[in-house]
């Protein structure tokens, strides 16, 4: 795979430097580097064209009052995460589920790599450790919570008040309005200032805006949302695998069709959530006999960091 032209030209009409010369790495992921990706054929195909990687900004988002932290693209298929090199750093100390996978992909995942990225790489063992297990479990607890708070009635609820608000023109307005706004701009709709507080609690709690019209759809034949069942269970398996060994393996080579099976819904809600109470119990036992240091190796990171952002930037 090469880099796509639209995410460099998006890119450099949103940013005030180019990609290309501060790029250190581009890597498929979430589907895609699992090899659960449904493509656009499939009946209940909803995943995208997962892409993350890490950039280091000019000199003067690291001297100067301004900084550089990440930037997202989403265009069609394409949806685009790129993280300044030290934010990257700092998120791969937590063990953060969303991004310590792009140290462990297979080499054609990588559709970009600077020189420099080959150093991360060779080095990608002194960010492991065992907060894996805290950040893989609470990742995977957050995706159960959300499953289980989910059901069919409030997503209807949360649509109507969305088109209710989107009439008005008013969404973001009232996701960011203060207590006096809502009341104010109830009293102008002529509305009770509970239902946009109804709107709010709903739209931060359970929706935030994830779910297309794809997905809702999904979410109605099946009942749950199973994608999100899906990276429960992949999120806790992977967890585990990486503390028993301390490789991570991506790639789910032996068990990608359990899991596809999972976002076909072709697994009840009853035997996704039997699975995960399996999966949080050996958590545990995994993490008390994992060869994974308590905490990663930091002074080695920063060294690592500075050396890295010294041969981009060329000085």
């Amino acid at each position: 795979m090469s880099l796509d032209p639209r995410i460099e030209a998006a890119f450099e009409a949103e940013n005030p430097f180019p990609l290309r010369p501060h790029l250190v790495v581009l890597g498929l992921m979430g589907s895609h580097s699992h090899g659960t990706y449904f493509p656009p054929e499939e009946p209940d195909a909803v995943d995208d064209v997962d892409l993350m990687g890490s950039v280091v900004p000019p000199l003067e988002f690291h001297l100067g009052v301004p900084r550089w932290q990440h930037w997202r693209y989403q265009e069609e298929e394409l949806d685009v995460v790129l993280y300044s090199l030290d934010k990257a750093v700092r998120l791969l100390l937590k063990s953060n589920p969303n991004i310590v996978g792009l140290l462990w992909l297979r080499e054609a995942e990588y559709v970009y790599r600077h020189p420099v990225f080959d150093e991360l790489l060779g080095n990608r063992t002194i960010f492991s450790s065992l907060a894996a297990s805290e950040s893989f479990a609470g990742y995977a607890a957050d995706q159960l919570k959300r499953m289980e708070a989910f059901d069919l009635d409030r997503m209807e609820e949360y649509e109507e008040l969305t088109a209710l608000l989107t009439r008005h023109g008013a969404v973001e307005e009232v996701l960011q309005a203060d207590h006096n706004k809502i009341r104010h701009l109830a009293a102008d709709w002529g509305v009770d200032p509970e239902v946009l507080r109804r709107f709010r609690s709903l739209h931060h709690s359970h929706f935030s805006g994830y779910m297309g019209a794809k997905r809702k759809a999904m979410v109605r034949k099946y009942g749950y949302d199973v994608k999100n069942a899906a990276h429960l269970i992949r999120l806790l398996r992977m967890g585990i695998e990486f503390l028993e060994t301390g490789r991570l393996r991506v790639f789910r080579d032996e068990d990608g069709e359990e899991l596809m099976a999972i976002k076909r819904g072709e697994w009840s809600l009853g035997e996704v959530k039997r699975e995960a109470e399996r999966l949080f119990d050996l958590v545990g036992p995994a993490r008390g006999a994992s060869p994974l240091p308590e905490g990663p190796d930091e002074r080695a990171a920063n060294q690592l960091l500075i050396r890295m952002h010294r041969e981009v930037l060329g000085i």
